[in-house]
């Protein structure tokens, strides 16, 4: 019996979150790395772009989370105005390297992960960081299973 996935979101957000900021590449062996573009903003609104990455092994392993990370996009200086940048660049930095929900879990795990979140545009508190990573899972969950996805090879 096969169950129709439930997402945190709609899934013509999660459509368009597919198309436009979701990169995925297979490799030969089934693996999966994906990149996903988050264009968010500051309290007092500047723009910043930051870089999500997931690695996961073949569907044969159930899409198991190897690795993930976060980052400011490369030119990117909005991100140095958030609070928690001002209060202490390093720790936000570091957090955002190294916070990782669910690696070594399924990827189906990611629907049922019921973290406190905020839809805040920064990234400052664990809520709102928790909120960026369901985004970036459910849609690369969304596309992974939806049929009209493309992925692109090494």
């Amino acid at each position: 019996m096969t169950t129709t996935p439930t997402y945190a979101f709609q899934p013509r957000v999660l459509r368009r979150w597919r198309d436009e900021r979701l990169t995925l590449t297979q490799a030969p062996d089934g693996a999966m790395a994906a990149s996903f573009r988050f264009d968010g903003s500051t309290c007092g609104n500047i723009p910043f772009v930051l870089w999500y990455s997931v690695r996961l092994a073949p569907a044969a392993e159930r899409y198991r989370i190897i690795d993930l990370g976060c980052e400011p996009a490369g030119a990117d200086e909005g991100h140095r105005r958030m609070c928690s940048y001002l209060e202490g660049a390093d720790r936000l930095l570091v957090t955002l390297r190294t916070e990782r929900p669910l690696v070594g879990q399924p990827l189906a795990e990611a629907l049922a992960w019921r973290p406190a979140t905020s839809p805040a545009g920064c990234v400052c508190a664990a809520a709102s960081r928790n909120h960026k990573w369901l985004a970036v899972l459910h849609t690369l969950h969304f596309a992974l299973h939806e049929p009209s996805t493309v992925f692109s090879t090494p």
